[in-house]
């Protein structure tokens, strides 16, 4: 049977490989970055240095920026000036003034002299819209912007705007709901706020603008200037030609953002790659219970029957639910299959199946609308704990015998500071978790000049190094160090999740992973073995023993 699933799962493969492959072609003419500056922050510099606005904006064009953001006034700068607020803006605002603070940053009115400003200067247009309870006056329109800028909660629907085939950028972390079918309108947008211009250094904001290019597929990057407090006009000339150079340097070019082209695998494609996830979920639950090995393959039988279904009703669903079946089982699967002699060995056959399962993610998450993230992978914390959960399932069994034990307190104690470990483990994961501490931020920014794509930290200095380690122990396959190395497995695969990230990023990001890994475990074991010589040597105390 094992034989026979193992057949299934390679020829299942074929597919992903087939969809990655289209991906990677989507993907790889895609280099064109547009920069979008900041009007507002060009009435502020103008308004503080003196400097005509004219001028600056002949400056930004030189420096090679087409593109002016153009932003209405908001219903709190309208109140702050003492103007009169329309009464449908007014029916619209909440009774408690404790809620009246989130509308106002909202926007108002644009004002038809910013566009003909711009305009004059020879430069593009991009309206910023944002999703309001109000109607706002689309001034806009006439001037044909090819970038359409949207940000804020709720939905938009396109078909209300009174342009057509303008570029939708979509603010990161702030994007409206847009239906998919629209994914070949859109671009994604990264801008940095007022705020935090004013506390980054030149570095850390070049850092910041050209990973979130290479690695989340931002296609729009939102520029403003520094305050003359700050350092002036001079710096922010500067700062751009530097970001310049930076996208050069890392393969892409300046200009207009273009979408992503219309990319949408056949449902074949998706059908035959269902077919080798749940293969790997009967074969590892096979491994796991031998004894209900019919059971686990009629409860796979019936899973795999219930993803074509649901592949038919709602294809988006049913990709998800693939792809997070995969992201669970594959990690877990790579620990039972240790195959080879020496431990080297061994551990390339364990990163040859989480290699597989990363295929198998990349396979089921398919379509325009996740290279943009207007669609993606869902289940994320569920990914970071049932994997580490089976593996120590996997590493204490039979679990009845070990629940039977006698514990030391010390041991008690040792289990909560791992549970303690375990909920920072989950709260990092996903985009707004815990904090990273700065000592954290500025390991990860020099491995990224480094290398140019770092790599994953809890692969680098915990997963992969248990990995190493446990393949060294006594009884690999139910070594303590399991739970800990299956946290690589699963980082691994989770990088493909990312599908907003170009595959040739994820690739190089792994191998990165993978190898310092491995490295960084030989130390490890090499300082164990010398401690290890080294107290035995020991004729005094004979404390702390490793035996």
């Amino acid at each position: 049977m094992k034989k026979v699933l193992w057949i299934v799962i390679l020829a299942a493969a074929l597919a992903a490989v087939g969809v990655a492959a289209q991906r990677w072609q989507v993907e790889a003419p895609n280099r064109t970055v547009e920069l979008v500056y900041d009007l507002p922050g060009l009435e502020q510099v103008s308004a503080e240095a003196g400097l005509p606005l004219e001028q600056l904006l002949a400056d930004l064009k030189a420096a090679g920026v087409e593109t002016i953001a153009v932003q209405p006034e908001s219903l709190g700068e309208r109140m702050l000036a003492g103007g009169s607020v329309p009464d449908e803006v007014l029916a619209a605002l909440p009774a408690d003034l404790q809620e009246l603070g989130s509308f106002l940053t909202l926007p108002l009115a644009f004002y038809e002299e910013q566009f003909q400003l711009v305009q004059a200067a020879g430069l593009q247009t991009a309206p910023k819209l944002n999703t309001v309870p109000w109607e706002v006056e689309p001034v806009w329109a006439a001037y044909h912007p090819e970038l359409i800028i949207l940000s804020g909660q709720g939905s938009v629907d396109l078909e209300e705007l009174p342009v057509s085939d303008g570029v939708l950028a979509l603010v990161e972390f702030s994007s409206p709901h847009v239906a998919a079918s629209e994914a070949s309108r859109v671009v994604r947008l990264h801008g940095i706020s007022a705020r935090e211009m004013r506390v980054l250094s030149d570095e850390r904001i070049l850092n910041r603008y050209v990973r979130a290019v290479r690695e989340r597929n931002i296609r729009v990057l939102y520029v403003r200037p520094f305050m003359e407090e700050e350092g002036g006009w001079q710096r922010s000339l500067r700062l751009l030609k530097d970001l310049s150079t930076r996208l050069e340097a890392a393969g892409f070019e300046l200009g207009t953002a273009r979408p992503f082209a219309s990319w949408q695998p056949s449902l074949l494609l998706t059908a035959v790659t269902a077919v080798g996830i749940w293969a790997a979920a009967v074969l590892y639950g096979q491994i796991l219970w031998p004894r209900l090995a019919r059971l686990v393959l009629a409860v796979g039988c019936l899973g795999l029957i219930g993803s074509l279904v649901l592949l038919r009703i709602s294809p988006l669903l049913a990709k998800q639910g693939l792809a997070l079946a995969a992201a669970v089982v594959f990690p877990c699967l790579a620990l039972e299959c240790q195959w080879g002699r020496k431990p080297f060995w061994r551990a390339q056959s364990v990163f040859g199946v989480s290699l597989l399962g990363a295929l198998f993610v990349v396979g089921a998450l398919s379509g325009t609308e996740f290279l943009v993230k207007m669609a993606e992978f869902r289940g994320v914390k569920l990914m970071h704990v049932l994997p580490i959960a089976l593996a120590f399932y996997t590493a204490v069994r039979p679990i009845r015998e070990f629940l039977k034990r006698e514990v030391p307190v010390r041991w008690l104690i040792a289990a909560g500071g791992v549970g303690l470990l375990g909920v920072v483990y989950v709260l990092r994961t996903g985009n707004f978790g815990l904090p990273v501490p700065e000592i954290e931020v500025q390991l990860r920014e020099g491995l990224e000049n480094l290398l140019r794509v770092r790599p994953r930290t809890k692969e680098l200095f915990l997963g992969h190094p248990a990995l190493y380690l446990a393949l060294r122990s006594e009884n690999p396959r139910r070594s303590w160090l399991l739970p800990l190395a299956v946290i690589g497995q699963l980082s691994l695969v989770n990088t493909f999740t990312h599908t907003h990230t170009m595959l040739w990023v994820s690739l190089l990001r792994t191998l990165y992973g993978w190898a310092g890994g491995l490295v960084f475990g030989w130390v490890l074991w090499r300082l164990y073995q010398w401690g290890k010589e080294w107290l035995r040597r020991d004729s005094g105390l004979r404390v702390l023993r490793v035996r």
